[in-house]
């Protein structure tokens, strides 16, 4: 368990309990801050159990997302694929076969700037799943000279998967006038239980055109 999977798993639980007028308070970033510090001083615990098929479904619907985003055609011949996420090994790109060069910038979760943004140049298509710290640096730089497709895929009973839309749909707004209204947004239910949102800039669905099946007959 990495710390900064430890904290969002901490983090959507307490949303999850319905403590989000207590989050909001101190917002996302100090209180999973605050939740760590308690882990580490062993007053409260996690149960790996439950840790363990959490951490699944965050597998699955971080794959599913890339999946998602392939299919629609907007990771098709990206030369270079840059993701923000928070674990090296648990990302939206790293279990599709990609054409483009793929990238990875390791931030915790949080919408504030608690650390210092990595300085990796940012041309080429950005990739985010979810809401991480200096997320507004990144897509300020990707809006410069790269394009992007980020959003959410999540439980869509989950308090935390509404908590993250609603950013999201607040982030096109500021997203709009940094990119003069170019960018755009889609919406979609998947298996009647999980929603998928995604902002898109600079960057259009490119389909792979399917392969014909030729059949050949014999003489007889």
């Amino acid at each position: 368990m990495t710390e900064n999977l430890i904290k969002r798993y901490l983090l959507e639980k307490a949303y999850e309990e319905g403590k989000e007028k207590e989050i909001a308070i101190i917002g996302d970033n100090m209180y999973q801050d605050k939740m760590f510090n308690l882990f580490k001083q062993g007053k409260i615990e996690i149960s790996e159990l439950k840790f363990s098929l959490w951490l699944k479904n965050l597998k699955s619907r971080k794959m599913l997302f890339g999946s998602y985003l392939k299919e629609c055609g907007y990771l098709a011949h990206q030369n270079r694929i840059i993701e923000v996420t928070e674990d090296e090994n648990i990302c939206t790109t790293s279990g599709l076969f990609l054409k483009g060069k793929k990238e990875k910038i390791i931030e915790p979760v949080g919408d504030c700037y608690c650390t210092q943004p990595n300085p990796l140049n940012l041309k080429g298509h950005l990739v985010i799943n979810g809401v991480y710290a200096n997320q507004l640096i990144y897509l300020a730089r990707s809006c410069s000279n790269g394009s992007f497709t980020v959003g959410y895929y999540g439980d869509k009973d989950s308090l935390y998967t509404k908590k993250t839309l609603e950013y999201y749909k607040y982030l096109r707004n500021v997203l709009q006038n940094m990119t003069n209204n170019k960018c755009e947004e889609t919406e979609d239910t998947i298996l009647y239980s999980d929603k998928v949102y995604v902002l898109i800039y600079n960057t259009k669905p490119v389909l792979e055109k399917p392969t014909p099946v030729i059949t050949r007959f014999s003489e007889r």
